[in-house]
């Protein structure tokens, strides 16, 4: 048994994922069973009693008020309605409308963010809200002759916020912008901070909260926008939670990650089957430590066994999905778009081209067949059975008859 670790990383290259070829949901669905004996001298009378009762509960809940929490309207673990304090009716915009959940409701503790924090928290806000992306590139090209003795690499994060205020407030007077002046002022310094979030179908915790428990929930990776030597995915690992307000028309909030990214260049190494490490000891040098909660996802690290040279100081980085979320493209759904007949609306004949085909879920359309096509159809099937007696006489002209001596013989047999 000690050896099995040896082959564990074959075994997942041959074979693919393991939860395609485990047996644990029929092992728990035994664990089930047994469960339900209450008489263990009668077994089979008690798993089938307890079974009927589970079935009868099961099918009068759901006649119950919608108000009752039953199996059928359970929320999922990590359920995320819509934050009550976002506004995205008030307020159609894309960083507001966020289904999220505090893991704790009157957890929160308000903290006041710095003048440099909050500069860097609402230019990363605009910067990453699709309904700005005209601005950004209107920006780049006037941002060079505004700012002629300033880096160019630079001029997003120093001067966007203030160009686009003034854009927004002053310069816009068809009042298509009017919608984006919650955004063009700065949002309020006094922010929330919370120890764990529901978001995305993830659960996260700050490091300093997930210290000490056996799941650390505090691995982030946030998608890097083109996939060149220059830029990959970004990890991490989650500080602080905050929910920023923006006050203006409406009211609405934002939540931010802030986190200790790992050096995507020198930190991160991706071995040729796709595995990822981290140097937990290299650090990206940023300025930029938030990233919205909506392009969050949660990875978990963990160390390698044997402190050798080359995993000394590495974590191995495990991916994870959310529950009931599945990535399918649509080349996926147009090659699985299977049509399926029923075979009661089938017809035993042979289908030719000339026949007239209907879908199994038109039973009444495939029922109500016009007189004439049915004539026809009679009609066919004579003109087939003529040309198939043809064929049996043309068959017994050419077959060999008895010579009469063969015949004799066969009467003197019958005879005998």
């Amino acid at each position: 048994m000690e050896h099995l670790v040896i082959h564990l990383a074959d075994e997942a290259i041959v074979g693919g994922p393991v939860q395609y070829r485990w047996m644990y949901q029929y092992e728990r669905k035994l664990g089930l069973i047994k469960r339900r004996i209450r008489n263990k001298a009668r077994v089979e009378g008690s798993i089938v009693n307890e079974h009927l009762v589970n079935e009868l509960a099961t099918y009068c809940s759901l006649y119950f008020d919608p108000t009752v929490e039953t199996i059928h309207n359970r929320e999922p673990r990590n359920f995320a309605p819509q934050h009550d304090i976002s506004s995205s009716g008030d307020s159609p915009i894309s960083v507001f409308a966020l289904s999220s959940r505090r893991l704790y409701e009157k957890g929160g503790k308000r903290v006041r963010l710095s003048h440099e924090d909050l500069h860097k928290a609402h230019t990363y806000i605009l910067l990453n809200c699709s309904e700005l992306t005209s601005y950004v590139l209107e920006f780049d090209e006037v941002a060079p002759e505004l700012y002629p003795n300033e880096r160019v690499s630079g001029l997003r994060d120093k001067y966007f916020a203030t160009w686009f205020d003034r854009k927004v407030m002053f310069h816009s007077s068809d009042g298509s912008a009017k919608h984006l002046q919650v955004l063009a002022t700065k949002p309020s310094p006094d922010a929330l901070s919370y120890k764990g979030y529901f978001v995305n179908g993830y659960r996260f915790h700050t490091q300093k909260h997930g210290e000490g428990r056996a799941t650390n929930n505090f691995g982030v990776c946030v998608r890097g926008e083109a996939y060149n030597a220059e830029e990959s995915d970004y990890y991490g690992l989650l500080d602080e939670i905050l929910e920023i307000k923006y006050y203006g028309i409406g009211h609405s909030t934002v939540v931010l990650f802030r986190c200790t990214w790992f050096d995507n260049g020198n930190g991160v190494v991706v071995n040729p089957n796709g595995l990822v490490d981290v140097k937990h000891n290299s650090r990206l040098k940023t300025n930029d430590p938030f990233c919205l909660a909506s392009q969050a996802e949660q990875v978990f690290y963990t160390p390698y066994p044997a402190n050798t040279t080359e995993t000394n100081n590495k974590w191995a980085v495990v991916k994870t999905k959310p529950r009931g979320v599945f990535e399918v493209t649509e080349a996926q759904m147009e090659a699985n778009a299977i049509l399926q007949i029923d075979e009661r609306f089938e017809s035993p004949c042979t289908v030719t081209r000339s026949d007239q085909m209907f879908p199994a879920s038109d039973a009444d359309a495939y029922e109500q067949v016009s007189d004439e096509e049915s004539e026809d159809s009679v009609e066919e099937e004579h003109e087939e059975e003529e040309f198939e007696d043809e064929d049996d006489m043309e068959d017994d002209e050419n077959e060999l008859f008895y010579s009469e001596e063969e015949f004799g013989d066969k009467d003197d047999r019958d005879e005998f």
